[in-house]
């Protein structure tokens, strides 16, 4: 009998423990994280243009071991956002070390996030996605907003953790946009991955 759990049954543990993590008022029973499951292939490449304007796409961005992907409303408008952003900031290092650096998307035009990069001194890879093709793409996108509104496209805030082959090895998303995952428990689980 194999006693070693595989990277698909780890990722599943660590995203119920992130999940369980999280405050009781945030967590409901009747709803379920948005998005590719967790041992599913990320199948999106990503290409979009990054921070500098430059076309990037999932392999080009992957560190030895993966990606750890931020979907974020809006790096401009959203205060949350922008929290979560700074924070990750301070462990982008930490991230990258893991082999697994972070990189963010919000649907916010190419100028927007350039703007908050600069003003935040952010180090890691920040992409824009202006009309929320990728959320689209991923069944991630915030239904609450119709087509026409502002904020069309916005991403139910979360973080994928994926595997230089394209697997999802763990999610991380909680319902509604103000409570984000807890950047030290997403950190956590990238390093317990990279072991």
């Amino acid at each position: 009998m194999n006693l070693i759990p595989s990277r698909r049954t780890l990722g599943l543990v660590l995203w119920i423990i992130a999940l369980h993590s999280i405050p009781t008022a945030a967590v409901e029973p009747d709803w379920s994280p948005p998005g590719p499951a967790v041992g599913a292939h990320f199948k999106n490449s990503l290409a979009l243009e990054d921070q500098t304007g430059r076309k990037r796409s999932f392999s080009d961005l992957a560190g030895p071991r993966g990606l750890t992907l931020v979907f974020v409303r809006s790096a401009d408008w959203c205060p949350f956002c922008r929290k979560q952003l700074g924070e990750l900031e301070k462990r982008a290092a930490a991230f990258r070390a893991a082999g697994y650096p972070v990189v963010s998307v919000s649907v916010d035009d190419l100028p927007l996030i350039q703007k908050f990069a600069t003003a935040a001194n952010i180090s890691y890879t920040m992409l824009a996605d202006p009309t929320g093709s990728v959320t689209e793409d991923l069944g991630i996108r915030d239904p609450q907003y119709p087509v026409g509104s502002f904020t069309h496209g916005v991403p139910q805030p979360g973080i994928f953790v994926i595997a230089k082959d394209g697997r999802i090895l763990a999610k991380f998303f909680v319902k509604g946009y103000k409570v984000r995952p807890d950047p030290d428990i997403v950190l956590r689980a990238v390093e317990e991955l990279a072991k």
